[in-house]
């Protein structure tokens, strides 16, 4: 799409020779319009835009390792070419003053689906390279402040870089599908292959620090069953992504989970056989200065058990019912900011012609010929009833070609006997043998559930004005879309449903007591409950990256639950003197836990925070969701669940 100066692009209208649109608007002589049809499709009211199509030629596509790159590289290099040609037509009109302005305002937008891929891969290629450093930046704070061991700190390093090399290699080798969002993959590994190695790290300081003569091995037995657990629980909530209809997000879920499994062998074999060399000298780096006054907090919340419970179910009770609101939607051609070249070019369709949102119904002519009045006046009828839609800014077919171009009947018929057509030109809107033609729907800018809601409305309409000719159901890449988004929600509630009973076995397992494990289980549901209530007052929905949350964050945050439940020791009698040393050792118990809590949780919140850097929306509110949940977990782990422990102690008491 080309915008500027009306007679600039007059200019350029004259002078085009790569427009087939526009070729065809002088070479269809057979047909003499009033008003071409397809003027309007392809020049703006105010003469200051006009559309040019391109076909690119696939000759060179062999020289590419795959299509993305090719599309990238083909796209790029048309767009210096562009701007190339407007930069020499600016040059030449210098010398005529008058012309200077308008060659010079003259800007180039790409739209269409070879463009907004071409953006998807340039929103990889970015978030890759901003990511990287990132990392970077996270491995180096985390060792600065908390693991100050060079040997521990190059064998997470080795472990984080052997897994995605596998993962990258898995990826490679079965030539699984890269999208815009696998752009977040390293950083998922690399955060939780981090956040993993952490328990193993701080265990083994703590056996330093108890002066156990083999850390390494206490270290390991300490966090052997919540290791395999958390562990399990994670592969369990990426592999659940593979039920997703979509296959970047099955793809996005499989290499997560096996980066995690690969991880959990790894640090059983690799970093183990390094660090088992490490100097043993204790030092708990920063991690007094965030967890005294965390503990400090969490033993004035137990003291009021009951309030706190209280608020948490008020609140709970109120998130509950602003989630319930939430509505399953997505509009895949907002995933980029405002000033995205797409998003500008998708604007600009918008104000100057009708927009990008295309549907295509496809009329079939079944017993009678293309020219026959019933065929063509089922065309206006259809027609008519679209345009009256709320939802539609035009509605083209043939019979707009018929009426402008003043033809009879018969006049129709020797055309279409006599002339192929390509002859008349419309190989865009009728099948080569005159078989079927197309009715092109310019929608208004629509979300999912908007869309799933007019093709409901015209499915309707036929349905009610039922025809011997054949119509096809409604056709096009945003509804697919739509489609898509509804079911991938769908299968990621279905997946977080059977999360959730999953890890209530796990829990009931472990913990051999229904409470505990219906514990465990609300304070890693309510959290996720509440960032949705959030995100719905904010006026945020389920789109692709936000159910992605609901699949995979359950079994993340649960890993901090299962360390707390396995190692704080369970209230089980009443008698005064073991009640108090009870509570001295719980508190124990916590104050040695809570260290690896926090860490891994701010390890988490700065990893998957990075995501908040991305151009591209799925990526971004994934990212977001994230971060809320983990601290929200964080805060139910260390704060609340302490209190419940203590509730419990009380509620034993009275009995």
């Amino acid at each position: 799409m080309v915008t500027g100066q009306k007679q600039a692009l007059t200019q350029s209208l004259t002078h085009s020779q790569s427009s087939s649109q526009n070729q065809s608007i002088s070479d269809s002589l057979l047909l003499s319009y009033k008003q071409h049809p397809r003027l309007p499709l392809v020049l703006s009211d105010n003469g200051k835009a006009i559309i040019l199509s391109i076909e690119f030629s696939q000759n060179d596509m062999q020289q590419y390792s795959t299509e993305a790159l090719w599309r990238l590289e083909s796209i790029d290099r048309l767009q210096v070419i562009s701007e190339s040609f407007w930069s020499a037509k600016a040059a030449t009109a210098s010398l005529v003053p008058k012309f200077n302005q308008a060659q010079s305002a003259v800007k180039v937008l790409l739209s269409g689906e070879q463009a907004l891929n071409w953006q998807y891969a340039k929103v990889l290629r970015h978030d890759l390279s901003w990511f990287a450093p990132s990392l970077f930046v996270i491995i180096g704070l985390m060792a600065l402040f908390f693991i100050q061991a060079r040997l521990w700190l190059f064998a997470i390093a080795l472990n984080c870089a052997v897994t995605l090399a596998i993962v990258l290699g898995v990826a490679g080798w079965f030539n699984l599908t890269i999208a815009a969002i696998s752009a977040f993959i390293p950083v998922i590994i690399i955060t939780l292959s981090l956040a993993y190695s952490a328990h193993l790290y701080l265990g083994w300081q703590a056996g330093i620090k108890a002066g156990d003569n083999n850390p390494l091995i206490f270290s390991f037995s300490h966090n052997k069953q919540p290791l395999l657990y958390a562990t399990l629980t994670t592969i369990l909530g990426f592999g659940l992504l593979a039920f997703s209809p979509s296959p970047p997000i099955q793809v996005f879920g499989i290499l997560v989970a096996i980066a995690v499994a690969c991880h959990y062998l790894l640090c059983h074999s690799l970093l183990v056989t390094i660090v088992s060399k490490a100097n043993q000298n204790y030092s708990d780096g920063k991690l007094h200065v965030f967890v005294n006054p965390v503990v400090t907090l969490a033993k004035r919340a137990a003291l009021l058990p009951k309030s706190i419970l209280m608020v948490v179910g008020l609140v709970s009770v109120l998130a509950l019912l602003s989630a319930s609101k939430l509505e399953l939607n997505d509009d895949p051609l907002n995933y980029f900011p405002d000033d995205n070249p797409f998003t500008q070019s998708k604007l600009t369709m918008q104000q100057d012609f009708f927009g990008i949102n295309l549907l295509y119904f496809e009329v079939g002519t079944g017993s009678v010929p293309m020219y026959d009045k019933q065929y063509l006046g089922f065309l206006f009828q259809f027609a008519r009833f679209l345009q009256q839609q709320p939802e539609v800014n035009h509605v083209t077919h043939i019979g707009d070609w018929v009426k402008s171009a003043g033809l009879s009947q018969s006049q129709l018929k020797r055309i279409m006997t006599q002339h192929s057509v390509s002859d008349i030109g419309l190989e865009a809107e009728i099948s080569s043998q005159y078989q079927s033609s197309l009715i092109t729907v310019y929608l208004t800018s629509l979300t999912a559930q908007q869309m799933l809601a007019f093709e409901a409305k015209t499915t309707a309409w036929l349905a009610a004005n039922k025809t011997a000719l054949s119509v096809s159901p409604a056709l096009g890449s945003s509804l697919l879309f739509a489609h898509l988004s509804i079911h991938n929600a769908n299968s990621m509630l279905w997946s977080f449903g059977i999360a959730l009973v999953a890890l209530s076995l796990v829990l009931g397992f472990l913990k051999k007591s229904p409470y505990f494990a219906l514990v465990g289980l609300m304070v890693n549901f309510l959290p996720l409950l509440w960032v949705f209530a959030i995100w719905q007052l904010v006026g945020g929905y389920i789109s692709i990256g936000s159910a992605v949350v609901l699949g995979i964050m359950l079994g993340i945050i649960v890993d901090d639950t299962l360390h707390l439940l396995l190692k704080l020791p369970e209230p089980q009698t009443s008698d005064i003197e073991s009640r108090a040393t009870y509570l001295q050792f719980f508190w124990m118990h916590y104050a040695g836990v809570i260290p690896v809590i926090c860490f891994t949780s701010l390890t988490l919140v700065l990893g998957f925070g990075i995501g908040l850097a991305s151009d591209f929306a799925p990526i971004a509110q994934l990212s977001l969701l994230s971060c809320m949940v983990i601290l929200l977990a964080w805060i139910f782990d260390v704060f609340v669940l302490p209190v419940i422990y203590q509730l419990r102690r009380q509620s034993i008491n009275d009995n």
